[in-house]
């Protein structure tokens, strides 16, 4: 018997989609659960501006969907962690009430463990306490939902692949007096082997997280714009954070001297951003080699 365990880490995003889902999905590939069958839970990131001292409840569901008509039914737990965005854009997940920011010790949910079944929607009851004297601003928690260990079964006689899957709801808990400042820090481009390699450093000054959207233009010596991003939606930008997230445009260029645009519009209720950077490429086209500038400049 060989068994061989993945876990699996659904915190909605798995970056772009995570924060702009309205669910996230889990899905087995053998094991307990057959392929085709999965639980989905929704929403997956919930938004309440609250006022201090106020109270109210959500409902997040679990859609325990099965295809096959061969899923068995699943003990699950419910627990809670602080959760953050790296400057790299990587979502990671730490112990509650050891963030700043954390909101986790106003939460109760109800029930903490329960067994889903296929063909039905489970629901738990979340309750968001703020507290009188709680500081404006965002204050995140997630809400985790994994399987128990122990309701994996493992056959003797069978080579397994057993998936355990984790899912959370995240929650912005949004404390007035709300502010959102972002600014455009630093404007970088590089030339690679796979192609061009834009990467903005953006600042969210204010107490309230942003969701920019932005594009990027490279134009050549004659004015020419020889590759473009018109539409990107950066991960959104937390309060009080910084991000540097690289973007990749598949086009190799010949040697020259080039002008990166990057335009963002910052969604704080200012006017977008551009920032101007040069991309200079000494070497033959396709080469390993690379040579850059990190001048910037910005406009209003």
């Amino acid at each position: 018997m060989k068994i061989i365990t993945v876990n699996k880490l659904f915190p909605i995003i798995l970056l772009f989609l995570a924060f702009a889902s309205a669910s996230a999905q889990a899905q087995t590939t053998s094991g307990n659960t057959p392929s085709g069958d999965g639980i989905s839970l929704a929403p997956a990131r919930v938004e309440l501006e609250m006022k201090p001292g106020t109270e109210t409840t959500v409902v997040i569901n679990l859609d325990y969907r099965s295809t096959t008509g061969a899923a068995q039914p699943t003990r699950i737990v419910a627990s809670l962690n602080d959760w953050d965005i790296t400057k790299d854009g990587q979502v990671e997940f730490y112990k509650p009430n050891t963030r700043p920011n954390s909101a986790s010790s106003w939460i109760i949910y109800s029930p903490a463990e329960t067994t889903v079944t296929p063909g039905n929607i489970h629901s738990i009851r979340v309750t968001i306490s703020v507290p009188p004297d709680a500081a404006p601003g965002d204050h995140l928690t997630a809400l985790i939902i994994e399987q128990r260990p122990d309701t994996i079964k493992f056959n003797q006689n069978a080579r397994q692949m057993i998936v355990r899957y984790r899912m959370a709801s995240v929650f912005y808990i949004k404390v007035p007096n709300l502010t959102k400042r972002g600014t455009l820090a630093n404007l970088q481009a590089e030339s690679s082997q796979e192609g061009i390699v834009v990467t903005p450093t953006l600042k969210n000054e204010g107490n309230s997280v942003i969701r920019p959207t932005a594009s990027v233009k490279i134009i050549d010596a004659a004015g020419k714009t020889v590759a473009e991003l018109p539409e990107i939606e950066p991960l959104p930008i937390l309060g009080g954070s910084l991000t540097s997230q690289p973007l990749f445009i598949e086009n190799a260029l010949l040697p020259g001297v080039y002008t990166v645009k990057y335009r963002i519009d910052f969604q704080d209720g200012n006017k977008p951003t551009e920032g101007i950077t040069n991309l200079i490429i000494k070497t033959p086209k396709n080469s390993p080699q690379i040579a850059t500038t990190d001048k910037t400049t910005q406009k209003p």
